[in-house]
């Protein structure tokens, strides 16, 4: 996740709403409301909003939940928003047993599209190797084409 989003300040009404929606996730899992927390609440991804794209934040946070049997349970939570118009809409929200699980459901995608060429060194090979080829094939094509056409 990107560092910059550590380093900013957000708002009370942001951190309220952030907290309302880690508090809705123990919720939704019929944890006791009384008993539960969520702890260590976090900004670990910060998109700005720009003219041509919506922003995104995603917020992490551990919560310690206890089941109607009374048994605790340490859960990884993250949330994901997305920034609309200067507002904050929820978009995702997903609890983990396991940190490392957590981590990866929100990894951003190892590549990303800019127009038609992708970022990704090893796509961009293909599709380099790929084009090449069929540059080749049109050639020998043509070059046989003219060959038999002056038999």
């Amino acid at each position: 996740m990107t560092p910059e989003a550590h380093n900013i300040q957000f708002s009370r009404q942001i951190w309220q709403a952030v907290s309302q929606q880690a508090n809705g996730c123990l919720l939704r899992r019929d944890f006791c409301p009384e008993q539960s927390r969520v702890e260590n609440l976090r900004c670990a991804d910060f998109l700005e909003e720009t003219e041509q794209s919506f922003g995104r934040q995603v917020w992490f946070f551990e919560a310690i939940g206890v089941d109607p049997v009374g048994r605790r349970h340490v859960l990884h939570g993250a949330l994901e928003f997305s920034i609309q118009y200067g507002l904050l809409e929820p978009a995702q929200a997903a609890m983990f047993e396991d940190e490392d699980a957590r981590d990866k459901s929100i990894a951003p995608p190892a590549y990303e599209y800019t127009g038609f060429f992708p970022r990704s060194m090893n796509r961009r090979f293909w599709l380099g190797t790929v084009t090449a080829l069929f540059g080749v094939l049109a050639a020998v094509w043509t070059v046989v084409l003219i060959s038999i056409l002056r038999s």
